[in-house]
């Protein structure tokens, strides 16, 4: 005759020893953080491509030149990426962690690989959009022609951005805005 076990039930229902519910809900977690990023990456990557103004380059020889003002056309390329960047990752902080609020700590955890997700994704696919490389179509234009230079970062760093920004969103719900006897479900 064997003696049944008695496992303790955890608040949720499930068994403590059974540790597949807590693996499913946090794998779920993954999923829908990993969707929301791709889908905020890929949004943010054709906003970037439509408000941003590409700088021209034009032909001058066997070189390439820019005006000034096109150099700030340039910095306007990583300052529109700042600015969405800094939205995405904030709103999607903020909205994750009040929607998926079960595991405060695994959801912060995500949310900050989710935006280093975003971000590449809002790289890579703007980097496609816009026009294709300068030197090539140089090469066809007599002098004077101009061309617009490629939707790219020139300050890599900000590629850091809606991961730092995603993270600051999800504390700033874990510490300011949930409720201290939320329902964690």
């Amino acid at each position: 005759m064997s003696t049944p076990v008695h496992t303790a039930a955890a608040p949720d229902g499930s068994s403590r020893r059974d540790g597949r519910p807590a693996l499913v809900a946090g794998a779920l977690d993954a999923l829908v953080v990993a969707g929301w990023f791709a889908v905020a990456g890929l949004i943010g990557a054709f906003v970037w491509w439509k408000v941003t103004t590409l700088p021209k380059l034009q032909k001058s020889g066997n070189a390439a030149t820019h005006s000034p003002e096109e150099l700030v056309k340039q910095v306007g390329i990583d300052g529109w990426f700042f600015v969405i960047a800094a939205v995405g990752g904030l709103l999607s902080g903020v909205l994750l962690l009040a929607w998926r609020r079960r595991d405060p700590l695994l959801m912060v955890v995500l949310v900050v690989l989710g935006g280093g997700l975003a971000s590449w994704l809002m790289v890579h696919v703007g980097l496609s959009l816009g026009p294709g490389k300068e030197q090539t179509a140089l090469r066809g234009l007599p002098d004077g022609g101009e061309v617009p230079m490629r939707l790219k970062l020139y300050a890599p760093g900000i590629t850091w951005l809606w991961s730092i920004t995603a993270a600051l969103g999800s504390l700033v719900y874990v510490w300011v805005l949930a409720k201290p006897h939320e329902d964690r479900t």
